[in-house]
């Protein structure tokens, strides 16, 4: 069961990295959110570092095997697939850029991997209980 705990704890782990890359005016994210309004923008950004800071955090309960680690993995699998649906859906957050391509097939991805962690995880808290 161990092994099965660290495979989850790297899946966090890669799917927190996937959403790092995604940093606006790094290499993949380049649109223009400065017509968000102070509170908006700052309260993305407070919610995307705290998910980031948890996930990390997760990470670890999954390699001690803590007994909600499961489930708070399942709470982050959610957070991360609507993060990247409702940007896909073009719901939030509104760019005048549109989305580049590369950008959209990182979404796409990470959107896959977000439901991937949460089927995952999903198994083993069947499997272990």
């Amino acid at each position: 069961m161990q092994d099965i705990m660290i495979m989850a704890s790297l899946l966090v782990f890669l799917n927190v990295t996937l959403l790092a890359i995604l940093v606006p005016g790094g290499p993949i994210e380049n649109r223009d959110f400065s017509k968000l309004k102070g509170g908006v923008f700052w309260g993305f950004n407070l919610f995307l570092i705290l998910l980031g800071i948890t996930s990390f955090i997760v990470c670890y309960l999954l390699l001690i095997s803590h007994p909600h680690a499961i489930f708070m993995t399942q709470i982050i699998a959610v957070l991360y697939f609507i993060v990247y649906i409702i940007d896909l859906a073009g719901i939030f957050p509104k760019s005048p850029t549109k989305m580049s391509k590369p950008l959209m097939l990182f979404e796409v991805i990470n959107t896959s991997m977000a439901i991937f962690l949460f089927l995952f995880v999903m198994a083993i808290g069947h499997v272990g209980s």
